[in-house]
């Protein structure tokens, strides 16, 4: 079977997303679009899916034209999608998610739902992925990367024969993204066609028999993955050579000024026992496995979850209780790690997310003036790809998405920047970009702290190293001068 969506145009207001766009989708083989943020990759998936419509061009399946106007009809072709940004409910059980649309037909008359038969429909598919998540566990109690994996089997539910990837191991760790790959590995050998996307190179290599190369809304080439090296792909990607220089050289903090001291800081069930301090004009790194304690001090510190015991000072404040609102007064900003749930309202306009926090004011009334230069000076200098900020901001790429939410953080003018994984779902070239801005940042006297899961980042950004480890710090490097990762490796695992 081959799936061939061709001239592909998409607009959205005068905003080109695809122009002339092509992938081909075969049996048996994983089709890996690579490309910037903004090149287009979800919106030729999102169009395959009937998530889009489209302006012009085709989609055939075998040669046979066929009509994906919604999703309904996209899986009565036998296509799923998995999205980037998360779609699961909290409120509601594993199986219901897994079952969303579906839910009538475990429909007991006059007895609601047939819960014996929808949870073991919904673990068969659980199991099939080796995802370890037992079906009547609270969803609330699960981390991203397992809701993820739940958006997974609500795909596979439909016994798809194309399944399309959206960025779909962009939340998971390690262990769960190794799982990930391999399920898609077994789902190739049983001969699905797989449309992937991801901005982990290691990814791509690892699953890809083909890549598609695109570029602003554009298909430059597709290639056998024997044909690939990392210069060409790179260059295909983004029209020019990234070079050598991902991370922008760090300079020595002329003086250790402690804006931030934590004090055997506690978070219940999250974290014990942590102390440390931040100065001036320096990123601090946290590394170490998703929910070993970083998320909690980053999370303590912002007021996003209550103390348990110790506390935090702030230029000469201390204090063991705060909020969000709080913080932003106390000139601390947090940008989260789940850019769609926690920093964007996506149906908003991209202006009114950036000055969301920030709120200038004439009197009582909105300072519409100074909402329009806050905004204009933040779409310029995070570089946000818009041709008009008044555009919602679910008319994104996913890195672009994130970009607003930077835009939001800096908006609030912080002294502390607090940042949870701020390249995740970045393309190379974007993570260039946002890795000079925190720089940058840094050397104007802002004290960031960086919570991120890559390894290669954290040694790369950081003036100082913290590493955390089944919920307590397990070590503080005091200098980052030729740190490697089997330096911190150890105090990870």
């Amino acid at each position: 079977m081959i799936l061939e969506a061709r001239n592909i145009c998409k607009t959205f207001g005068a905003t080109v997303a695809l122009n002339n766009a092509y992938v081909q989708l075969r049996s048996g083989e994983v089709n890996a679009l690579v490309g910037e943020n903004g090149a287009g990759k979800s919106t030729i998936l999102k169009a395959i899916a009937g998530v889009h419509s489209i302006d012009s061009g085709n989609i055939t399946i075998d040669d046979k034209e066929i009509e994906v106007a919604n999703m309904k009809e996209a899986y009565a072709n036998g296509i799923s999608i998995v999205f980037q940004e998360s779609t699961i409910d909290p409120f509601i059980s594993i199986a219901e998610n897994i079952f969303i649309d579906r839910l009538h037909e475990y429909g007991k008359p006059f007895r609601g739902i047939n819960w014996k038969k929808i949870n073991r429909d919904a673990q068969e598919i659980l199991d099939s992925m080796e995802s370890d998540i037992d079906v009547k566990k609270d969803i609330r109690s699960l981390n991203l990367g397992q809701w993820k994996l739940i958006e997974v089997a609500r795909a596979l539910a439909y016994n798809p024969k194309i399944l399309l990837l959206d960025e779909s191991t962009a939340f998971l760790n390690h262990n769960e993204a190794v799982s990930f790959v391999e399920s898609v590995k077994k789902l190739r050998e049983k001969g699905m066609a797989i449309g992937f996307v991801s901005h982990h190179m290691q990814e791509v290599y690892d699953l890809a028999d083909r890549i598609t190369i695109m570029r602003d809304g554009n298909f430059i080439m597709e290639m056998e993955r024997e044909e690939v090296n990392q210069e060409r792909l790179e260059a295909a990607m983004v029209g020019r050579n990234i070079g050598d220089k991902l991370y922008p050289e760090r300079r020595k903090i002329p003086a250790k000024e402690v804006v931030l001291k934590v004090e055997n800081l506690e978070v219940e069930n999250q974290l014990n026992n942590a102390s440390f301090e931040l100065y001036k004009g320096e990123i601090l790194g946290i590394g170490g496995l998703k929910e070993s304690g970083g998320d909690a001090i980053i999370n303590a510190i912002f007021g996003a979850v209550p103390i348990k015991k110790g506390k935090v000072i702030v230029e000469g404040e201390a204090y063991s209780q705060t909020a969000p609102a709080v913080s932003l007064k106390r000139k601390i900003s947090l940008l989260p790690g789940e850019r769609t749930l926690e920093g964007l309202i996506v149906n908003f306009s991209i202006g009114d997310n950036i000055i969301m926090s920030a709120g200038p004011k004439k009197g009582v009334l909105r300072d519409k003036k100074k909402e329009n230069e806050l905004i204009e000076k933040y779409v310029e200098q995070v570089k946000i790809k818009t041709d008009n900020p008044n555009n919602p901001a679910s008319s994104l790429s996913g890195g672009n998405m994130q970009k607003v939410v930077i835009g939001k953080c800096l908006a609030t003018e912080p002294k502390i920047l607090l940042l949870n994984n701020p390249t995740r779902g970045i393309d190379i070239s974007a993570r260039q970009e946002i890795y000079s801005l925190i720089r940058g940042l840094a050397d104007d006297g802002m004290a960031i702290i960086m919570l991120t899961e890559d390894l290669l980042e954290l040694l790369g950004m950081s003036d100082r190293i913290i590493i955390t480890r089944h919920n307590a710090i397990s070590k503080i490097f005091e200098e980052n001068n030729s740190l490697t990762e089997e330096d911190v490796i150890s105090y990870i695992v």
